[in-house]
């Protein structure tokens, strides 16, 4: 058996057992003490309920012992009344017993309700409505007739069924809470309802006046009570849970229903004429007593209905608020925050307590202080109906700010609300995606440069501004020499960091007015808007390229490119397509006369643009269209005047403007990788040539830089060589200064695999680059080809030949071959004689020779001597 059941039995046992034993003792006058015993024991279990579990509100259980305690007094004269003969009924102990109820009705009441709910004295009427209208059929199908047959009085009728109704009354009362997991309420229930029928047996036993001492009809009111006493004794702590009350549509129909019982009946007894005095009075009575207690009911029902709508907006927005990741701070007239939400501490770190009675402009930083302190002073003035919506920067705990949208309403007055309701919106992170965005969208993403929109669009604002002429718009077209080396050999990450490395270069070499811009690639721009016109853009440009020559770090090892910069003045009505372009053209003119130069546009480049234009368009199918072809120029021994070998030159039969000189298409070959077949069709070319020349013969072919970064260079010239019989150590294959400068790792490996089974390699065109000893010394190098430039100092420089000597002194420190290009007079060939230059290369030596001429003189034993 559970504990909690314990008490209950126990009573009960104790209730029947006094029953019997009065019973037994019958008439003793000791025995009247167990019926009041038990009565008072109720009352004192009820005290010690209370101090055991020690509910929430004590009050209703000190009533509810009250109303017990005043019973067992009740119970007491009632025993004093059999022992005497004096009892009479109705009389003083019904008087003294109906003084009891008020006390029980609160108790229970009180018990069984919420603090809430016990604040409405009509919540959980509706119990006690229907038992009244149950009352009045009961009355008029069966206690009416039976009281009017037997010719009882109305008063004592009443008395004998007053008691019983009350007793049902407290059970009902108490019945609304059998639901919860607390027992104790089954109980009292069960306690009332056997309580309303002792009350019934004694009362029909007093009316008979059969109510004499030892008869059990006395003590039939004793389980009652025990087990409503003993109920108080089943709870270890009792707490009253304060819930809102609830609204049901059938509560209203139950209350109509029930209003409508007693009124039908009384009606139908008006009716039919089939009533009696008693009948009348009750009905009457329970059918004023239903209606008026109904109306009140749906009266407080209907109003509980609006108090609930309203509490549950209430509620809804109070929560909503609660849970908001906005602020919400609800302000008096003056700006003092009366109220701000949870929002606040996980917005910016305060404690909302803290803020109550402080300034809100005190959230604001100060440099936005003034200006939202004028806002919200002009939305209290305007009055209530106002809104203003603001930015503002907010104060973080930490010290940073945090950005954000106010709005400002004016509620003072006719709102529930009555003060002045500012909503915070954390929109810091919308803000710095919108600037990521903005900033992406105008500028580079790896060097952080404008891109080509934002620098088309203040190219265009510069030039509708009204300039003069000593201030022009001036824009420099910057392009990397020799960039995809860099991917191609460490790279693209590699390449990022060296193009991020440029454009600090670039903004270094800019001043503050002046916009640099990645075009895309490797190009980049800068927009001069600054003061200085030509002079100022020449020096950027200067600037900018002696920079290009400090070296990048890259991955532990050290890269040098160099830029080829094209310099173009906008003119009235230019547009910035056009002086875009004009700054390109003059860039590739600056490729075309070596890198790492610079170059004014001039008008007369865009002719030479347009015709390169036309070549890189139809140099794609001049191979397939057998415009291309091989010339020879010879090397020619200067000591002894024989002719050693020759150098392969590509040449380009265009239908329309005849011999294309290679200066002309071979950089646009190189800068639109066609340099790449068109290369391997000129190795195979004169590959295919030398192997009909008599032994001892030397081949020179020229190839760039895009040739030797191919990964298959080697394997495919081996193969070529291979499948013309030709020895590799008759070929040698010339490069330029800056290929060997700076080629990476997979040119360097051709190189290395090529002179390892035989070819020999040659820098061409040495002394115009920055080819350096050391290099020459870390690389398999075996000729020397001196520039023509350095040649014609001879007889035109007054204090020697400096260039040539030094490059001389070299090769011979280095056991280079050297090969003079460029000889046009005696005295160039003189000199080079003097100084030991060994071969040279030149029209006074010789013209290049077509394929079929050069093979009639190599073809045959005579060695062919040029004089």
């Amino acid at each position: 058996m559970r504990r909690t059941w314990i008490a209950p039995v126990l009573a009960a046992i104790v209730a029947v057992a006094c029953t019997v034993a009065y019973a037994l003792l019958d008439g003793v006058a000791w025995a009247e003490w167990l019926r009041v015993g038990v009565v008072a024991g109720a009352a004192a279990a009820v005290l010690v309920g209370i101090a055991v579990a020690r509910p929430a509100r004590p009050v209703p259980w000190w009533m509810c012992s009250l109303g017990l305690a005043t019973l067992a007094g009740a119970t007491w004269v009632q025993g004093e009344r059999m022992l005497d003969g004096t009892l009479v009924f109705p009389g003083d102990v019904e008087a003294i017993a109906v003084l009891a109820y008020p006390a029980l009705f609160a108790g229970i009441a009180g018990m069984t309700s919420s603090r809430r709910q016990s604040r409405d004295i009509l919540n959980g009427s509706e119990p006690i409505i229907y038992s009244i209208a149950v009352t009045a059929l009961v009355w008029v199908a069966v206690s009416g007739p039976h009281f009017d047959g037997e010719g009882f009085p109305l008063d004592a009728a009443a008395w004998v069924w007053a008691f019983p109704l009350l007793d049902g009354l407290l059970a009902t009362i108490a019945f609304r809470r059998l639901g919860d997991r607390d027992q104790r309420f089954g109980i009292l229930t069960l306690g009332f309802l056997l309580l309303g029928a002792g009350h019934a047996i004694s009362g029909w036993a007093a009316y008979d006046d059969a109510l004499t001492p030892g008869v059990w009809q006395a003590a039939a009111i004793l389980p009652g009570v025990a087990l409503v006493g003993a109920s108080a004794l089943m709870a270890t702590r009792i707490s009253v849970v304060d819930q809102a009350p609830k609204v049901h549509w059938t509560q209203i129909f139950g209350l109509l229903f029930a209003a409508l019982v007693p009124l039908g009946a009384l009606l139908l007894m008006l009716a039919t004429g089939l009533s009696s005095r008693s009948s009348s009075v009750v009905v009457s009575v329970s059918t004023v007593l239903v209606i008026v207690l109904a109306l009140a009911r749906m009266w407080k029902l209907v109003d509980q209905v609006r108090s609930l709508s309203e509490q549950r907006g209430r509620d809804r927005l109070a929560a909503m608020v609660e849970h908001s990741t906005d602020a919400v701070v609800l302000a008096d007239s003056t700006g003092r925050i009366n109220y701000a939400s949870p929002g606040l501490r996980a917005m910016l770190g305060h404690e909302p307590d803290r803020w109550v009675g402080r300034p809100v402009t005190d959230l604001v930083v100060p440099a936005d202080f003034e200006s939202f302190r004028h806002e919200l002073q002009r939305v209290v003035e305007q009055g209530s109906g106002t809104t203003i919506e603001v930015d503002a920067s907010l104060a973080h705990v930490d010290g940073q700010q945090r950005k954000a949208t106010i709005v400002v309403a004016n509620l003072v007055g006719g709102s529930p609300v009555d003060g002045v309701v500012v909503t915070i919106r954390d929109v810091t992170e919308q803000r710095n995606l919108e600037r990521q965005l903005s900033h992406r969208a105008f500028h580079d993403e790896l060097t952080g440069l404008a891109n080509r929109a934002l620098f088309l669009d203040r190219m265009d604002h510069a030039l509708r501004i009204a300039r003069s002429d000593a201030d022009p718009v001036i824009v420099l077209f910057v392009d990397l020499d020799d960039f995809k080396a860099v991917n191609d050999d460490l790279g693209h990450a590699a390449g990022d960091h060296v193009l991020t490395s440029i454009a600090d270069k670039i903004r270094r070499a800019a001043g503050s007015g002046d916009t640099g811009a990645r075009l895309g690639g490797d190009e980049f721009a800068l927009l001069l808007e600054d003061r200085g016109g030509i002079e100022r853009a020449i020096d950027v440009a200067e600037r900018l390229l002696d920079s290009m020559h400090e070296p990048i770090s890259v991955g532990g090892s050290e890269v040098v490119v160099l830029a080829s910069v094209g310099v173009a003045v906008a003119t009235s009505g230019m547009s910035t397509t056009s002086v875009l372009r004009d700054a390109d053209i003059a860039m590739y003119e600056a490729k075309r006369a070596g890198k790492g130069q610079i170059r004014l546009f001039d008008p007369a480049m865009r002719m030479v643009a347009t015709t390169h234009l036309e070549y890189r368009s139809e140099l794609a199918r001049a191979l397939e269209r057998d415009q291309m072809r091989i010339v020879f120029m010879p090397f020619v021994e200067l000591a002894s005047g024989q002719v050693v070998g020759a150098e392969a030159l590509v040449r380009w039969q265009h239908p329309e403007h005849g011999d294309v000189p290679a200066s002309d298409f071979l950089p646009i070959a190189d800068r639109s990788g066609l340099i790449v077949p068109i290369g391997y069709w000129a190795i195979d070319q004169a590959l295919g040539q030398a192997a009909k020349w008599r032994a001892g013969l030397t081949l020179g072919v020229n190839v760039s830089s895009v040739q030797l970064r191919q990964p298959d260079f080697a394997d495919r010239v081996i193969a070529i060589a291979d499948g013309h019989h030709v020895d590799p150590t008759g070929i040698v294959f010339e490069m330029n200064e800056s290929a060997l400068v700076d080629e990476g790792d997979r040119a360097a490996s051709s190189i290395d695999r090529l002179h390892a089974v035989g070819f020999r390699f040659a820098v061409d065109d040495f002394g115009t680059g920055q080819c350096s000893l050391a290099t020459l010394q870390r690389r398999p190098i075996d000729l020397l080809k001196i520039d023509r430039s350095a040649v014609a100092e001879f007889g035109a420089d007054p204090h020697g030949p400096s260039l040539a000597r030094t490059i001389l002194q070299t090769a011979t420190s280095l056991e280079l071959l050297t090969v003079a290009e460029g000889i046009e007079n005696a005295t160039q060939l003189r000199e080079l004689r003097k100084l030991g230059c060994q071969l040279g290369q030149g029209y006074l030596l010789s013209q290049p020779m077509e394929a079929g001429e050069i093979e009639r003189r190599f073809g045959h034993p005579d060695v062919a001597v040029v004089p």
